[in-house]
């Protein structure tokens, strides 16, 4: 048997996520060497490079080297400026640079929110046991059954609908929806955050009502040690590993699922989704041929599968390397 750290070490899953992950991590630092920003106070992930007469993508050139898509007419949040007419065009290379910031951003945050959440909730529940154990896992399965495209609809309707106006006045926005804007959450990261975080709380209370009926915690009551002492000393470094391999997973996904909801129409901050969006009616293309405008849409594509294969890899290799059954 492995010691743990050389299970680190020589598990090919785990190298391969961390090198998968790791590049995106680099191109996110480098984004401003590798496509230079035209202005330094725009912190947007698009770049305009000029108007066509057509709402064609344009072909890759010297200055766009994967080509140009079509502004988005009313895009919530990134959508036309004042002054600007639909013909402008936005750089598909510019965007996919950038728009790594936005997808390690939101996937890290989402996960991290939710895990934390989730954790807490199964901890404290497998803990107390008994009648609190069963009201908060009967209020975590009432929010595995809530539909979350309903959800994302409500939390538009309440907290985002001034949000997206693309002529928004900030001056007249309330406290929540400047809160929001300034933390940069959207509607599919809030729907996210409020409805993710279940099975993380369910996998922690199974571990936890396991493990607390072991001698050492139970020696731990005796000797008068707080609850609090037995979470955090006793309980959660023996139970934590499987919620970490499951966060890993959930980076690559959530990022996936909020390109999923930007592309059926719900508004969202992830910039490869909301290149996506401009590339869904070029995507069959001329004649049923999707490589017409192949680089409206394959360029954004790969580095989703990518960003979620590494992700993928990483969480495969960490429970191998700590699953204590597994033989190498």
């Amino acid at each position: 048997m492995l010691s743990r750290s050389r299970k680190f070490r020589t598990n090919k899953q785990i190298l391969i996520g961390l090198l998968m992950v790791g590049t995106f991590v680099v191109v996110a630092l480098i984004a401003p060497w590798l496509a230079p920003q035209p202005d330094p106070t725009d912190t947007s992930p698009f770049k305009i490079t000029g108007q066509q007469f057509q709402r064609l993508p344009g072909p890759p050139t010297a200055e766009s080297p994967l080509g140009t898509t079509p502004q988005i007419r009313n895009m919530p949040l990134y959508g036309l400026k004042p002054g600007q007419d639909s013909s402008y065009q936005w750089d598909v290379y510019y965007t996919l640079i950038w728009g790594t910031r936005s997808a390690l951003y939101f996937g890290l945050l989402v996960t991290f929110l939710t895990s934390m959440i989730g954790i807490t909730i199964g901890t404290v529940s497998g803990y107390l046991g008994g009648t609190a154990e069963y009201l908060m896992m009967r209020v975590t399965d009432a929010f595995l059954a809530f539909p979350a495209i309903a959800a994302i609809w409500l939390f538009q309707r309440v907290f985002f609908e001034n949000l997206f106006d693309p002529f928004m006045d900030y001056d007249q926005l309330s406290w929540w929806e400047l809160t929001l804007e300034r933390a940069r959450i959207d509607p599919v990261m809030l729907t996210l955050i409020v409805f993710s975080w279940m099975p993380y709380a369910r996998l922690m209370n199974n571990m936890v009502s396991q493990i607390k009926k072991n001698e050492y915690v139970q020696a731990a009551k005796v000797m008068g040690a707080s609850g609090w002492h037995i979470i955090l000393q006793h309980l959660l470094p023996n139970s934590i590993s499987p919620t970490v391999v499951l966060a890993a997973r959930d980076v690559g996904v959530m990022v996936i699922l909020a390109c999923a909801f930007i592309f059926i129409g719900f508004g969202g901050r992830v910039a490869w989704g909301i290149m996506l969006v401009t590339s869904r009616d070029f995507v069959i293309g001329y004649g049923g041929n999707p490589f017409v405008y192949w680089w409206s849409f394959v360029p954004i594509s790969l580095a989703l599968i990518l960003f979620s294969m590494g992700w993928n890899f990483l969480g495969d290799g960490l429970n191998d390397a700590l699953n204590p059954h597994r033989r190498y």
